[in-house]
């Protein structure tokens, strides 16, 4: 029994053998028709025996060996072939200019005389003194590079990105294209993997201080502070009904056996709440007026960093959606390290999009918003519909102040509205990218 068995042991590894080779053969991701080459020598060879040419038969070796080199050059041209990239930072402001490193490495001792690598970049993304193809995709195009490898190199090639537009730019996925030396064969492979970089909205000075440094009623004084500071606690107090749970101070509760309350001392940072208003047209056919809403977003960062500069408490809210993220932007105000930061990260993130009314944003957050916040609306359409909800939020709320920030057309303003809410208009007459100042006039 033992030599039969070895014998069919045998038999199934020449079988499995055979299967491979034949696959081999058969590769139908291979571009060259290995087995038709080998076909075309034979038949050579052949016609050379038949006819005593030595010169035929050189021929058909020669046709045979360049139909198995090229088949092993397709076989192990991509392998030890490595593709990286990377930016020189990962966040960036408007103007910055980020160098973009794309290495490809040949660690194997067959050279690649040509490989072009074909990088999907976002369509926000520009590189100085080069063209970039233009695809399907609305929001790609296609960055080419040219590399010739020899053994075991490595060839580095680096692009100067200007950052002229906000939002993501991102470098990646990539399609990978080998030809061998004499261009008979080709091979493609997809590159996974992505690089990119945030570039923030671009910032201007604003020349008017719309909202007051200090108190937001003038010389009125609250009876009861705007804000509180949740760092600084002035001490204790005795439980009353309608306290917050989180004042309880447990440990002064403990001690006493009386239930007790945190108070903490007055904020001197007043709190400033900026709605942003992404909708620039009325109906949603009409689409987005793009240089309006740069415009609109421009002015909000702008508007946020002089504010922080002035120690307000500053928070941002915008009716358009984060990719991937969220709906609608909510910053709550504040005024701790990385405040612009965040702001600025969901300013450059948001796209335009026909999401809800501004007026109905500013309804929803009103009630959690502290005491004594001022609110500027920033909008291109100044309708009456807005103009008539902020004039009840004013006679119901009496605590916050409105101001609202016209982009583009002068509005046509309630008689209401000139006596109860400050607007200011910006003209659309200077662009977004050629803006040096904002300069808003006060509408009487």
């Amino acid at each position: 029994m033992r030599p039969h068995a070895s014998l069919l042991d045998q038999e199934s590894a020449v079988r499995r053998r055979v299967e491979r080779i034949g696959k081999w053969f058969d590769n139908p991701d291979v571009d060259i028709d290995t087995r038709r080459w080998l076909l075309i020598a034979g038949a050579v060879a052949m016609l050379a025996a038949f006819l005593r040419q030595p010169i035929l038969a050189l021929i058909a070796f020669g046709i045979a060996l360049v139909a198995l080199l090229t088949r092993l050059w397709w076989d192990n041209s991509f392998r030890g072939l490595t593709y990286t990239r990377r930016v020189s930072q990962n966040r960036a402001f408007y103007g910055d200019t980020v160098e973009v490193e794309l290495t490809a490495t040949n660690a194997k001792p067959l050279p690649l005389t040509r490989l072009e690598i074909s990088d999907q970049v976002s369509s926000n993304v520009e590189i100085v003194s080069r063209q970039l193809d233009r695809t399907e995709q609305a929001n790609a195009k296609i960055l080419r590079t040219m590399y010739s490898l020899g053994m075991y190199e490595r060839v580095q090639y680096t692009y100067r990105v200007p950052c002229m537009s906000r939002g993501w730019h991102r470098f990646g996925p990539a399609v990978a294209a080998a030809s061998d030396p004499l261009g008979l064969t080709a091979r493609r492979e997809e590159i996974g993997g992505s690089v990119r970089f945030l570039v923030y909205p671009r910032m201007v000075p604003i020349s008017e201080l719309i909202v007051p440094p200090r108190q937001p009623f003038g010389d009125f004084k609250p009876p009861q502070s705007v804000v509180e500071d949740p760092i600084r606690m002035a001490g204790v107090r005795e439980y009353v009904a309608g306290d917050s749970p989180k004042r309880i101070h447990w440990r002064a509760t403990a001690r006493t056996g009386v239930m007790q309350t945190r108070v903490y001392e007055p904020s001197a940072s007043p709190v400033a709440a900026i709605f942003l208003d992404t909708i620039t047209f009325s109906y949603l056919w009409e689409g987005q007026n793009s240089a309006l809403l740069e415009l609109a977003v421009t002015t909000a960062a702008s508007l946020s960093s002089q504010l922080l500069q002035g120690r307000h408490q500053v928070g941002l809210y915008a009716n358009a959606p984060i990719p991937n993220r969220t709906r609608t932007v909510r910053v709550p105000p504040g005024r701790r390290p990385g405040q612009l930061t965040r702001i600025l990260e969901d300013l450059a993130t948001l796209v335009p999009a026909f999401g809800d009314r501004i007026e109905r944003m500013v309804v929803e957050e009103l009630p959690r918003l502290p005491w004594g916040s001022t609110v500027v609306i920033v909008t291109c359409r100044v309708t009456e519909g807005l103009q008539r909800s902020l004039l009840r939020l004013v006679r119901n709320s009496g605590t916050q102040r409105f101001v609202i920030v016209a982009i583009g057309v002068q509005p046509t303003l309630l008689p209401d509205i000139r006596r109860r809410i400050p607007v200011y208009h910006l003209s659309d007459e200077e662009a977004w990218d050629t803006i040096e100042q904002i300069t808003m006039t006060r509408q009487a």
